[in-house]
């Protein structure tokens, strides 16, 4: 009963390594410390923190606890990551106490960088064992603006999942691991796609429940009125869920922006073949956590029902059919586009109702039905 007590005592506590949240300012020197809990006759560390480079400039470790003497460093491009490793010196286990091992000391560029624990980090005890740890990482950031948005397809909603779209493209794997929005051009006869994006964006693999990517903008405008093209702050391409929510990158996370809207904050979402949509009015937030929810009626959008489609009772989404990006669905849509990629298999624009197919049911049930209408979004 002794051994069984001590044996779930250990599971409970476990051993950890976290880094800490650090909110700075640009130009800062920043230190993020690593914190130890549990870690009780180590016999050898191994860590490598992930960073993005052209956020964090690092320049070495510091404050490193008495129980670490010894430990090395060095830098490691593409991925940028700091390598870390220790040997207990004696000939005996070290037990570290709870709290900071070391910090890592960098110098903050702008916005914002995720620190994270690579797969490759190994904590062994004096036997050689491997220590099972859980790894904490953390953000190194200016004050940041979080967007909590939901929104709905036309397109790839499930009429027999109420509150649900399907997943189809990424189930057939042919969603791209690179953001869509930056095209050769002409797109489908059309130069200038709302849309257009020149940033890099990419992933190494798609979250669980990914619809597709959408582009998110932020504007700041006093009025819908002048919630023009000229008003946006900044642009991101995102995942939609199946349940409707917008995620960054990691496939988890709530979008983060480095932008303080000085007048109000207004939102606009695109999808490459969808017409975009932008709020009709200035997004409520507090302490810079904003919430919009697009789906629960037409006066959400601005323009109304004229660029924006009820799919279910009461619940409305995107309005299927813009392929070529210009803002309104027409005969181009369908001659530029559908007519030519008509029987294709796979990520094409013509693939109105998102199911990796080309075929009549995307004209006939979209297009055709979606004819003449037009983003409400101020360009």
């Amino acid at each position: 009963m002794l051994l069984t007590g001590i044996v779930v005592l250990r599971m409970a506590f476990g051993q950890s390594i976290a880094l800490e949240n650090i909110t700075t300012s640009p130009g800062e020197n920043v230190l993020v410390p690593i914190n130890f809990t549990g870690m009780n006759n180590i016999g050898a560390i191994l860590l490598f923190v992930e960073f993005d480079e052209t956020v964090l400039t690092f320049n070495g470790i510091t404050n490193i606890s008495p129980e670490g003497t010894g430990t090395f460093y060095n830098y490691i491009p593409n991925p940028s990551r700091v390598g870390l490793s220790w040997i207990a010196p004696g000939m005996s286990g070290v037990n570290f106490p709870n709290g900071k091992y070391l910090d890592l000391e960098f110098t903050f560029n702008s916005c914002y960088s995720d620190l994270e624990f690579s797969a490759d980090c190994e904590i062994g005890d004096w036997f050689g064992n491997i220590i099972p740890v859980t790894y904490s990482g953390a953000t190194v950031s200016e004050p940041l603006l979080t967007l909590t948005l939901n929104v709905f397809l036309q397109g790839a909603y499930d009429p027999n999942s109420p509150g649900i779209m399907k997943t189809s493209l990424t189930t057939a794997d042919v969603v791209p691991l690179a953001h869509p929005f930056k095209p050769a051009l002409p797109y489908y006869g059309n130069n200038n796609p709302n849309w257009y994006f020149s940033g890099s964006e990419n992933v190494s693999t798609l979250p669980s429940g990914c619809v597709d990517w959408v582009l998110i903008e932020l504007r700041d405008a006093a009025s819908l009125s002048s919630a023009t093209a000229s008003s946006m702050i900044a642009q991101k391409p995102c995942f939609l869920l199946s349940n409707g929510l917008v995620v960054d990158l990691d496939g988890v996370s709530i979008p983060r922006f480095c932008v303080n809207p000085s007048q109000g904050l207004f939102v606009v979402v695109r999808h490459r073949n969808h017409l975009g949509i932008m709020s009709s009015g200035p997004v409520a937030g507090f302490s810079n956590f904003y919430y919009y929810n697009f789906t629960l009626g037409p006066d959400k959008v601005a323009g109304g029902s004229g660029g924006y489609v009820e799919i279910n009772n009461g619940l409305w989404g995107m309005v299927s059919g813009d392929i070529n990006a210009d803002n309104l669905i027409n005969n181009l849509d369908i001659t530029n586009a559908w007519r030519i990629e008509a029987g294709e298999n796979g990520y094409f624009g013509s693939d109105s109702n998102m199911d990796a197919q080309v075929e009549n049911k995307d004209k006939n049930d979209l297009l055709f039905l979606n004819l003449s209408k037009t983003s409400g979004v101020p360009e």
